[in-house]
Order: structure tokens, then sequence, then C-alpha cells
């Protein structure tokens, strides 16, 4: 039992082949999706090409997809808290599929638009729905570990996506890409329709969906220990999404390296991520602990960005900086068990989507920060982000230990 008192509901034997198995194909789709929209990046030049758009609209394709997505975050775990894997999960395969088509086919703003929003609403339970899946099939002990699985799997498609995404356009177009990638999504709703369910039947017989939804969600939004863990644990994550998305080049080249140096650096913040996702949760489970995990990892990413942004380092220990910053900040796992130990098993789903909205929602925030300061130099652009980082310390020492006791 959780020391928030909360009694962990009875689970059917778990593991096992038929487990792997499905959670296999629910991480699959996760990196599908993640995939095709870290895609833009690479693309965004001959959609803007091909469509007329301007500068601006661009900027609107690439943000919406970030904001539908953290709105219909808060969301996407109620209803698999509420409704199960098999009827949340197998919709939003779909979605996300047809999402992918519509990019292939759009001729018009409007449509990349659509698009977006259309992916959006199926990737909301992508993330949370691998971590649910892991912690239904084996058990909430492993859930921190299974999440961090998931994690690692996508830092480290994203580090090899572009090369590929490159050369795939050097033989075709982006919108036959997009196609192919649509007939591969139809192989992953197959299989979801086959294969993808909870080990045990969930009961939502005659209940209003929106009801329910809202009430698990209230349920949340009472724990004030899940709003710590979101809070810190959205900084984190967003430190890695804006260094690893986007500052990572400006910081090492501001550092005194080429851009060919800044794009290693950032490439190796994934890394970091990717490294980190396999320890942090491991960890935290192994010595039941959640608060000395967690504040060891934000004191690597404060100490790591202090260095590299006003410490004048080699280019070997600049570019350990970069690794480090993802490796630490790859802590926020724990902040998904956190938020699991304090809302208890039947509200796994919510609380983790409530975590990783707040995540995207800071991320976007951390993400647009430093452009703004750009004008007073580098050295204080990237304040904020040591200033969040300090910020996030601090809330990991008002967090209290949530670690389930071993049984005595």
């Amino acid at each position: 039992m959780p020391r928030t008192g909360i009694q962990m509901p009875a689970q059917p034997h778990l593991g096992g082949g038929r487990a792997w198995w499905i959670w296999a194909i629910v991480v699959v789709f996760v990196l599908y999706l993640f995939n095709v929209q870290t895609m833009f990046s690479v693309v965004q030049g001959s959609i803007q090409k091909t469509l007329h758009l301007t500068t601006q609209q661009l900027t609107i394709i690439a943000g919406v997809y970030t904001w539908a997505f953290a709105i219909f975050q808060f969301f996407g775990g109620a209803f698999l808290d509420s409704f199960g894997a098999k009827k949340v999960l197998i919709p939003a395969f779909c979605l996300v599929t047809l999402g992918v088509f519509l990019y292939g086919k759009a001729d018009s703003y409007g449509l990349i638009i659509l698009a977006q929003l259309v992916m959006a609403l199926g990737a909301c339970v992508g993330f949370v729905g691998a971590g649910y899946i892991g912690g239904k099939w084996f058990g909430l002990a492993a859930y921190g570990t299974m999440f961090g699985y998931v994690e690692t799997s996508s830092s480290f498609s994203s580090a090899i996506q572009q090369p590929i995404t490159n050369w795939v356009l050097g033989h075709t177009t982006y919108q036959d890409m997009f196609v192919y990638l649509g007939y591969f999504g139809i192989v992953l709703c197959v299989l979801a329709l086959l294969f993808v369910k909870n080990p045990e039947k969930v009961n939502n017989s005659g209940v209003n969906p929106l009801k329910v939804v809202f009430k698990d969600l209230w349920q949340i939004v009472k724990y004030f220990q899940v709003w710590i863990c979101a809070l810190w644990g959205g900084i984190a994550f967003g430190l890695q999404l804006a260094i690893g998305v986007v500052w990572a080049p400006e910081m090492i080249k501001h550092a005194g390296f080429s851009a060919n140096d800044g794009n290693i650096g950032s490439a190796l913040c994934w890394a970091g991520l990717g490294v980190g996702s396999l320890i942090w949760p491991r960890w935290s489970q192994a010595i039941r602990n959640r608060k000395l995990p967690s504040l060891i990892g934000m004191i690597i990413v404060t100490i790591a960005l202090i260095l590299v942004v006003y410490i004048k380092l080699p280019l070997w220990l600049a570019m350990l900086m970069m690794f480090l910053i993802g490796f630490g900040a790859t802590a926020e796992m724990i902040s998904f068990m956190i938020s699991s130990d304090v809302a208890g098993g039947p509200l796994t789903g919510t609380s983790a989507a409530f975590v990783n909205a707040f995540m995207f929602i800071i991320g976007g925030i951390l993400m647009n920060l430093p452009s703004g300061l750009e004008k007073h130099g580098h050295y204080v652009m990237y304040l904020p982000f040591i200033i969040a980082s300090i910020i996030a310390i601090i809330l990991i020492f008002i967090q209290k230990e949530t670690a389930p006791r071993l049984k005595s």
C-alpha cells in the first residue's frame, strides 16, 4: 500500500509473451506518431514551397499540434481509465493514420491544419497509452520501468529519424512519403484491432463518457502532490524538449563551436534522455524512493546548464554537458511514478495524462523564452532555463515521498 493510504486493486497474473506483444504494438504506435510529427522539421521547407505558405503560416502549423495535443491530453488518460485500451487505443490508431493520409494528400493550408488536429487527437493517448498498457499488463510495480522503456525507444528513434527522412526525400516527395506511412498505419490499426486490450474486462456499462472523464480529472486535480510532480516534471521534460529540439545547436555555437557540432550536441541530448530512461525509474523502484533520484537528476541538469552557458569548455566537455542535460532531465519519468503512487491504480492513465499535458505546456513556454531575450546576449537568454531548473529542485524538496513501502 502506498503512503497515501490508497489500496491498490488486485490484478491477474501478468507478464509473458502476450503482454510483451501487446505492449510492443502500442510502443511501435508511439514511435510512429512521434516520428511523423518530428519529420515536420525536415519537410517544412517542401511544404512551404509546395503550398505557397508564409513563414507565419508554417509556424502556426507547427504550433497547432503541440497545443492541441496538450489540451486533448487532459482527457486521454481519463478515457483509458474509464473505458480501457481496446475502446480508446484502436480509435487513436485510426485517427493518427487518417491524419497521416491527410498530411500526404493536403493541397491547402486548411487541410494541413486539419491533419495536425486529427493526429493530435489520436496521439493524445499514445505515450500515456503505452505507459497504461505497461502498468496493466506488467503490474504497477513495473509501471515506471516500462514507461522508461517507452521513453528510451522514443529518444533513440528521434536521433536516427532525421537522416533516414532526408534519404527518403532524396528518392520521393514528402506527399508520397506520408501516404506510404499511412499504409503502415493501416497495418498497425489491424494489429491493434486483433490484439490490443486490457488483461481484464473494464466494466463501463451504462456510464456517461464525459461525466466519467470529468469526474476522474476532478479526482486528480484535488491531489496537491500531483500538481507538484506535474510542475517539476514539466520543467524537466520542458528543458529537454526546448534544448533538444531548438536550442542545443545555438548553445553550442554560442560556446564557440560549429553548426555541425551543434547538431551533434542536440543528438547527444536525446541520447542522454534515452540512457537516463533506462536508469532513473528502475533505480527509484529499487530503492523505494522518489525524491532522491529526482533531486539528483535535476541537480545534474542545473550544473550542466551553468557550465555549458557560462564556462568556456573544450568541445568534448561541452558535448558531455549536452548528454548530461538529457540524462538528468529524464528524472522527469519519476513524476509519472509519483502521480501513480498518489492517485492509485484506477486513475493511473488519468494521472499520467495530467502530468504529460503539463510537460508539453511548460515545454512550449520554455521553448520560446530565449528568443525574446536574444538581444541581451546568450548569457541572459539562457538564464530562464537555469532559473526553471532551480525552481524544479525546490519543488522536489517540497514533494512528499510517495514510494510504496515494502511489505513486512
